[in-house]
């Protein structure tokens, strides 16, 4: 073993020890597809097995058990998103009562989302029977609101993928979800800190768009995923892993 040879190893295993201590990862879906498992299996597949190019991320798979549809669900879980955060389990009427000053809480009978207008960010409201004027008027200014237009949330969730394995997951993410667009941002999570910043001094312009109704495709195969690298410019200076990875795709 040369030099570069450990140094490589070194770097695989720096990657697997950070991917193990990363909160962002999301616990394993209802599918058993482990998120954080594929990125430790891929990083290995890549630096310790060298699988060529167009094997990666069938090799993963197979190590992992994941089949077609599992591997697809395990990437729409990591697309780069908006999501708000989780409503607690007795999440009651949201209505502030004066003299307690504090929330209704009573059990909702009817609920929608309230959208900041300024960063599009939006959270669950409900109403109670009881407060069904208040309901009404924060539903007819939430429709004002959408009617004027609103901006993009900036992503929160998702992203992690392309934070470690160098692999062109914006296409892979577009094969696991037609409907979805990059966020102005990008989409590896460890960039969104800092472009984030940019954004809110250069916001993006509210977007529009027309729903013309959910239809169901048949997920795409595995051969179509693409473990290839993307040429896009990257934030950071690449890294021993990446530069294998670039070596390992044009020798």
């Amino acid at each position: 073993m040369n030099g570069e040879d450990l140094r490589y190893l070194l770097k695989v295993r720096e990657d697997v020890s950070r991917a193990m201590k990363d909160v962002r990862f999301p616990r394993p879906n209802r599918w058993g597809g482990d998120l954080r498992m594929f990125v430790v299996t891929s990083i290995w597949v890549l630096g310790v097995e060298r699988a060529p190019r167009g094997q990666r991320i069938r090799r993963a798979c197979e190590v992992m058990g994941l089949d077609n549809f599992r591997f697809w669900e395990l990437i729409r879980s990591d697309l780069p998103r908006y999501e708000p955060h989780a409503e607690p389990y007795d999440a009651g009427c949201v209505v502030e009562l004066p003299r307690a000053k504090r929330p209704c809480g009573r059990s909702g009978q009817v609920g929608f989302q309230v959208t900041n207008p300024v960063d599009g960010t939006w959270q669950m409201a409900r109403f109670c029977s009881r407060h069904r004027e208040e309901a009404d008027a924060a539903n007819m200014a939430e429709n004002r609101r959408r009617d004027a237009g609103l901006p993009t949330p900036l992503p929160n969730r998702g992203g992690l993928l392309p934070c470690y394995l160098p692999w062109d997951w914006e296409k892979n993410y577009r094969k696991a979800d037609g409907s979805w667009t990059p966020p102005a941002v990008g989409i590896r999570a460890d960039d969104w800190p800092v472009l984030a910043r940019v954004e809110m001094a250069n916001p993006t312009p509210p977007r529009f768009k027309v729903v013309l109704g959910g239809v169901e495709h048949d997920p795409p195969g595995l051969e179509e995923a693409d473990d290839s690298i993307p040429p896009s410019l990257q934030l950071v200076t690449p890294d021993p892993l990446n530069t294998r990875e670039e070596n390992d795709t044009h020798g």
